[in-house]
């Protein structure tokens, strides 16, 4: 997936283009950004977390009439449970943070996931009848927002913002290779038996991809068998124990110089693979000629 076109053109084209490599149909609504007062008004707080947000673009609506190459509902005339996914572009600035210069940050993690959580649920309590994805762009990074959509237990119409998934802190210059495999997974397919072509199937499709339990069955199975494939490959000095435990030793060093990297404590570059190679190159012992 292709990313590199938010730090070259606009952000509703760029938007608009990721979009499109996710083979999604929408019905465009507006090009014209607005702000979040506007776009949500019974919904927005005058607070920190609400502050964050620079522009609101309205992208469009994803429904049977988009796949069907139809006209959709207007919006002002959804006033029931509808079919339809509202896709939100959403710019953050850095004015509510003096001390650390950009938010969310990717050294607060816990600030940065509830921030976001809250601005997505306030966006599908707003727009109760129809589910909303959010994509946020802050500075080099990129988020994207799905909320679960559930039934009131009672007659009330609309549906209530359940739990929020966030694939989130996606680097636009160099994306993680783990955020690659989730954003090709969310493009949906076009042919074939599991053919997404309405409404229905891409909702479901996307709340299977996104599963949090089945992300982290994923993770675990890679890092299982990585680990098994990595105790075959290293080699350790003779004094050390076995391999299995020198190399649990050695992630757990790994895992700890990460979070301090995440702490901004280290720098990134011991994380890169062509700055590592050039540094272990550096340390080596270079051959004197006389």
């Amino acid at each position: 997936m292709e990313l590199t076109k938010f730090n070259e053109i606009d952000f509703l084209p760029a938007l608009k283009a990721f979009l499109g490599g996710l083979n999604v149909p929408i019905n465009y609504v507006d090009d014209k950004p607005t702000s979040a007062k506007i776009i949500l008004e019974n919904t927005y707080k005058d607070n920190e977390c609400f502050g964050l947000i620079n522009d609101v673009y309205f992208v469009g609506l994803v429904d049977d009439a988009a796949f069907s190459k139809k006209q959709s509902l207007d919006i002002d005339q959804i006033k029931s449970d509808y079919d339809g996914i509202l896709i939100f572009g959403v710019t953050l600035n850095n004015r509510n943070n003096r001390d650390y210069g950009q938010l969310p940050t990717r050294f607060l993690r816990s600030a940065s996931l509830s921030q976001l959580a809250e601005i997505s649920r306030a966006f599908n309590r707003e727009f109760c009848y129809t589910p909303v994805v959010i994509i946020f762009k802050y500075n080099q990074y990129l988020a994207f927002a799905n909320t679960e959509r559930l039934k009131y237990k009672n007659n009330r119409e609309g549906e209530k913002a359940g739990k929020v998934t966030l694939l989130r802190d996606i680097d636009i210059q160099q994306p993680h290779s783990g955020h690659q495999r989730i954003l090709a997974e969310l493009a949906i397919p076009k042919t074939g038996k599991d053919r997404v072509d309405s409404f229905a199937k891409l909702y479901q499709y996307w709340q299977k991809v996104l599963d949090v339990s089945l992300l982290n069955k994923q993770f675990y199975q890679e890092v299982s068998a990585w680990y098994f494939h990595a105790c075959k490959q290293v080699v350790f000095p003779k004094d050390a124990k076995n391999n299995q435990e020198s190399l649990i030793r050695l992630i757990t060093r790994l895992m700890f110089v990460w979070f301090l990297k995440e702490k901004g404590l280290v720098p990134n570059q011991l994380f890169n693979q062509t700055d590592i190679q050039a540094i272990l190159k550096s340390l080596q012992p270079q051959e004197s000629t006389y």
